[in-house]
């Protein structure tokens, strides 16, 4: 399958881009390509491969850009990340510029292709010609949307350009989204199959279904809930009886002895081929140049050789339900003792917890703990994760340069096992990029939102997804009662996927401001303490599932190194065991968006340096 792709891929490659390709955006267009029916397919093919290109810091920066919000935590050393949760980022910061570039030169390949795909009308079928537009056009709808979430306005590019054509303003970041999604037009989206014969294709090509998830995605992001529910529901009506729910085990392991959590069904090697869920995915091989990463190296710990680089945040461990569906705050099932029992599966499926196994060997974030046992070569080793006589224990999760105490299980996959712990850390793990459960809770948010929506459509939807993972239905039906629940399964369903940005800046609290701000704006990010295995820092949580903490006090001494002390919060007369990880800044109207690129200003005459983001 793959091989047959990658084939095309680099054949497409030896075609010169169009200057989209470069920064800044100057060169020359190439004219005539494509000129055959192979030439079209080889372009769109490299077209969808500029989405593999979107990597960061060893990974595919989606799943970074949990790691900028309440529910993730990173390494407090990682080059450049930690200034986004600062409100320090600029112009120049290369996460900020890369991603722009990045956008523009997925552009270019689009429009190789587009400009002169007209001509190819009447030497290619008209059913090939629709289907390369449509998936051109949702690719440069994908790449658009993108942009202006991150950077707002944006110039607005449609062909290749030349030497000459090089100055475009910034366009009204509405007007964007309006074009791209006019040119999605259903009657062209009808041209596409229903899905690709996965045997040949993977999920790596947009097929009706996920075009339609994708025009429904878009409308929901910018506020147009009607056509989000009516494209929603054409996605899903589509979909019924060709893509479904994964499966997965909710056994409960309570220590590592007992067993280890398996998500790779949906988030690992098997799932590129056997996942129903799947609907579109951004496809990664070794075979091609560039087109590895390291994702799974990033989220495993050091006793794997991993980079222990991002995990959950303490806000999120405490944002997983009790199964009787109650917060663990309300619940009677929660026991600080015990706080890992009786909780929403999800928690042990997407996240590696101390006491856990992932990949074959047991998680401890107690440098008491100087070995640990592998399942795999049936011995113990070395606990690098806290042991000073490995290298960089330190960042261990729970080491004081490390991401808060916990790692992401999602994306990662036992078939690894030997390149991690030896010498090679890139791996070629697919990335989704819409899936089934995320198009349920796109449908049901846009019938929570729109006047007249269908709750009871909405509901349905939210208890499929909780089905999956024996989670309770819903008590409150009321659509404040459905808004909340929706804004917990997003959290918690898409989790470590890269959605958590952008909902908590398109969700807005009862004062008007991003959901997740009092959880952001200098706040205390908490982890557990040194040496234990348990924070019971008492969380708050609102009904839109954001978890906030009282602030620490703080003292600095005569070198300037500050200390925390806890306020002694008590879950049944136990002290508070936590420490601060790091600081986190929001800066309303400001942090919403990402600074303009610095090169871009100063290259491009109809923009210029006065034409930044608010607040830079």
């Amino acid at each position: 399958m793959k091989k047959y792709i990658i084939s095309i891929f680099l054949s497409a490659l030896l075609f010169g881009g169009c200057t989209l390709d470069r920064e800044p955006l100057t060169g020359p267009s190439t004219g005539s390509f494509p000129a055959s029916a192979e030439e079209a397919q080889a372009g769109v093919l490299a077209a969808y491969k500029s989405l593999a290109n979107n990597l960061h810091q060893y990974g595919p920066a989606d799943r970074w850009y949990d790691q900028l919000t309440d529910i993730g935590a990173m390494r407090t050393t990682l080059s450049g990340w930690p200034n986004f949760v600062l409100s320090s980022i600029t112009s120049s910061t290369s996460h900020v510029c890369d991603t722009y570039a990045r956008v523009y030169k997925g552009l270019g390949r689009i429009h190789l292709v587009l400009d002169n795909l007209d001509k190819l009308r009447g030497v290619i079928s008209e059913e090939e010609y629709l289907c390369y537009k449509a998936e051109l056009l949702c690719l440069r709808a994908y790449q658009y949307d993108t942009a202006c979430k991150f950077f707002g306005d944006v110039p607005w590019i449609d062909h290749c350009l030349t030497l000459d054509d090089y100055a475009y303003a910034r366009t009204p970041r509405e007007q964007i989204i309006e074009r791209i999604l006019d040119d999605m037009d259903d009657e062209l989206i009808e041209a596409l199959p229903v899905a690709w014969d996965k045997s040949a294709w993977g999920t790596c090509r947009v097929g009706r279904v996920g075009a339609y998830a994708l025009k429904a995605r878009i409308c929901l992001e910018w506020g147009y809930f009607e056509d989000a529910a009516k494209y929603s529901k054409r996605a899903l009506d589509l979909a019924a009886g060709l893509y479904d729910l994964t499966p997965l085990d909710c056994t409960y392991y309570p220590t590592h002895a007992d067993g280890e959590p398996d998500q790779t069904p949906l988030f690992g090697f098997d799932a590129e081929v056997n996942s129903r869920e799947w609907i579109w995915s951004i496809q990664f091989d070794r075979l091609a140049a560039s087109n590895t990463h390291a994702g799974i190296y990033t989220n495993a710990s050091r006793v794997h050789n991993g980079a222990a680089g991002r995990g959950p945040s303490q806000a999120m461990m405490d944002s997983f339900q009790c199964t009787d569906g109650l917060s663990i705050v309300e619940s009677p099932l929660y026991n600080w003792q015990d706080p890992w029992a009786n909780r929403d599966p999800r928690l042990d499926l997407y996240c590696q917890r101390p006491g856990s196994r992932c990949m074959g060997i047991q998680l401890s974030t107690d440098p008491n703990d100087k070995t640990v046992y592998d399942y795999i070569a049936n011995k113990a080793v070395l606990n690098a994760d806290a042991n000073p006589t490995v290298n960089k224990y330190e960042y261990g999760p729970n080491g004081e340069k490390g991401p808060g105490g916990y790692l992401w299980r999602k994306f990662v996959d036992p078939r690894y096992y030997g390149s991690v712990t030896g010498k090679d850390y890139e791996d070629e793990l697919d990335m989704p990029i819409i899936r089934l459960a995320e198009l349920l809770l796109v449908d049901a948010e846009a019938n929570i939102e729109m006047e007249g929506g269908d709750l009871t459509r909405a509901k349905a939807n939210i208890e499929r997804v909780r089905a999956r993972v024996n989670m309770p239905a819903l008590k409150d039906a009321s659509r404040d009662g459905l808004r909340s629940a929706l804004r917990y399964e997003r959290k918690i369903e898409l989790c470590c996927e890269g959605f958590r940005w952008f909902d908590i800046r398109r969700w807005k609290d009862a004062e008007g401001r991003p959901i997740a701000y009092k959880a952001l704006h200098d706040v205390q990010q908490i982890a557990p303490a040194f040496g234990k295995q348990l924070c019971n820092a008492k969380p708050y949580i609102d009904e839109n599932w954001v978890v906030t903490y009282e602030k620490f006090e703080s003292k600095t001494d005569d070198k300037g190194k500050v200390t925390y002390t806890p306020h002694q919060y008590t879950f049944d007369g136990k002290d508070c065991n936590a420490r601060v990880h790091t600081i986190t800044k929001f800066n309303l109207n400001k942090d919403e968006l990402w600074p303009f690129p610095y090169d871009e200003m100063v290259t491009n005459p109809l923009i210029g340096l006065g034409n930044n983001n608010p607040g830079y």
